[in-house]
């Protein structure tokens, strides 16, 4: 039994080149058993789903961006299918976004913050605002009955 645990143990505790290799064999077999018109069942957005791709070849969908040669393999693999129509070309956007690197915007966290926050205070202030109306409403009934507040 303790044989077996111990197999068990190594066979989870691949070290991170055999993993990625075993990743990237998983894939190139995934590749040789898809044809054109499977490729079109899983385009999305002028891409192949990652996801589906991921489930096809049985490992998570972060190997795809994590592993370098999964990854330019999948580029090499879209760009060919772009060449046989398989996927639409790509748009001049699409290749400026895909060239230049996401600029990053500090300020947008904190205006998304600050407009929850004036939200909340303005459903704040409304909800005084009507508490205030009856109390007031309350203060002049006292009033007429001869109570003083």
């Amino acid at each position: 039994m303790a044989k077996a645990e111990e197999n068990e143990s190594e066979e989870r505790a691949l070290s991170g080149s055999a993993a990625g290799n075993e990743s990237y064999a998983k894939f190139e077999a995934w590749k040789a058993s898809m044809t054109n018109s499977g490729y079109k069942q899983i385009v999305f957005r002028g891409s192949l789903k990652r996801g589906e791709i991921a489930k096809g070849c049985g490992f998570a969908k972060s190997v795809l961006t994590q592993n370098l040669e999964v990854r330019k393999d999948l580029e090499k693999l879209e760009e060919r299918l772009r060449g046989n129509g398989v996927l639409p070309k790509k748009t001049g956007a699409k290749i400026e976004s895909d060239s230049e690197p996401k600029k990053y915007d500090g300020k947008k966290n904190s205006r998304n913050q600050e407009q929850n926050r004036l939200r909340k205070l303005e459903q704040e202030n409304i909800e005084l605002k009507a508490k205030l109306r009856r109390l007031e409403e309350l203060s002049e009934v006292l009033s007429d009955m001869g109570i003083s507040v």
